[in-house]
């Protein structure tokens, strides 16, 4: 015990704390109720009243204990929409479902809070005999809260695109050690795990907060003052939108942000004469062709976009005249705006192959450069150091 100058003053004998082992004793047995198993030094058993005598009827009454089976409860966390909840007072929400081994269990995350106040909710059920079958559950419930809240207008994140933080099976024991109490990872979304013993959630958040250079802000602030910026009306919708993109939540919210700053300063110009004249031949063929008026009219519609050039096509043109041969993740600026606004017709009308949230996040950064290269360029130049 690393306790110097320990001096032995007295041994204490008492020879009532254990029971003589005697011929013929009789040690009461390890059944001595139903369903309640005893077990200690006293207890019947092949040794005498010692520790290791203990230690083996403890063993011995664990093995005669029934084998409970393990079973899984599906968790489900959502995050509220802050604009709309459900208005309900209490805690929890006990739902109707049939075919489940437990009660289905909609409930703030917050203990003692209202349903109303739940930034998240959890819908829980459990008593499954495996993980396959608590996930599969869970998933056709999930399916149901989507369908239930998109009726009753309260939109929700269930995580198919959040940012994970996991912590990892050492910080969980290390958690569990420090707190005396299992712990499992606080899922956004549809998880399983097993119920016994009840586990408490961790969740790992990590915010960044990003400082500007003071130097830097002031000389841009100068140049911009000495400039006399004249902000058109299309820039300053431009300005606008890309401001709003810092105060998304999501990164594919920021993403199209971005995306429609660009598009806000792009004005596509008229075609050569010989493809006006090709398109209005179209348009010509269209109206005499043998089709549905509706139809008919849709298709001229269409037409009419094609007598100027794409907004790709425009995009491409201006980022080219704005940003010369700067490059951006190692593109030339038309390359890029041309990969970026791929990835937006992709994530905006569902087209394959379908960005990625990790793809997402990763050029939103590099393309918050890009905008605000394009939005300051005709007034203070470009900056010296160019996105890679």
């Amino acid at each position: 015990m690393n306790l110097p100058n320990l001096q032995p003053l007295q041994t204490i004998i008492d020879k009532r704390a254990t029971f003589a082992c005697t011929p013929g004793l009789e040690r009461p047995p390890m059944q001595i109720a139903p369903c309640v198993l005893a077990c200690g030094d006293f207890v019947q058993g092949p040794y005498p009243s010692t520790l290791e005598g203990a230690v083996r009827s403890g063993i011995a009454a664990a093995d005669k204990l029934p084998t409970s089976k393990k079973t899984y409860t599906f968790r489900i966390r959502i995050d509220r929409a802050p604009t709309d909840t459900i208005e309900c007072k209490e805690n929890k929400i006990y739902l109707d479902a049939a075919n489940l081994p437990e009660q289905l269990v909609l409930y703030n995350k917050t203990p003692n809070q209202a349903i109303k106040e739940a930034l998240h909710f959890c819908l829980i059920a459990g008593g499954f005999d495996s993980e396959e079958k608590a996930l599969e559950a869970g998933k056709l419930h999930e399916a149901a809260l989507m369908v239930a809240l998109a009726r009753v207008r309260v939109g929700a994140n269930f995580g198919d695109r959040a940012v994970k933080g996991f912590l990892t099976p050492e910080g969980l024991r290390q958690l569990e050690l420090q707190h005396g109490h299992r712990f499992v990872n606080d899922v956004h979304g549809l998880m399983a795990y097993t119920q016994q013993p009840p586990p408490k959630f961790a969740l790992f958040k990590a915010n960044m907060l990003r400082g500007a250079n003071p130097q830097v802000f002031q000389e841009a602030f100068r140049s911009a003052l000495a400039s006399k910026p004249n902000i058109s009306t299309k820039e300053r919708i431009a300005y606008v939108l890309f401001n709003a993109s810092f105060f998304q939540i999501t990164a594919e919210s920021r993403f199209l942000l971005l995306v429609m700053a660009i598009e806000a300063l792009i004005e596509p110009e008229k075609r050569s004469d010989e493809a006006v004249a090709h398109v209005k031949s179209l348009i010509d063929a269209t109206k005499a062709a043998n089709i549905q008026a509706h139809e008919k009219d849709s298709m001229q519609g269409a037409l009419q976009w094609l007598f100027h050039e794409s907004i790709k096509q425009a995009g491409k043109r201006f980022v080219r005249t704005r940003l010369g041969t700067r490059k951006y993740e190692e593109r030339s600026a038309s390359a890029f705006f041309s990969h970026v606004y791929d990835m937006r017709s992709n994530l905006v009308h569902g087209n394959l192959p379908y960005p990625s949230y990790e793809a997402i996040n990763a050029i939103a950064a590099p393309l918050e450069v890009f905008v605000s290269d394009l939005l300051t360029q005709p007034f203070i130049g470009l900056p010296q150091q160019s996105c890679k």
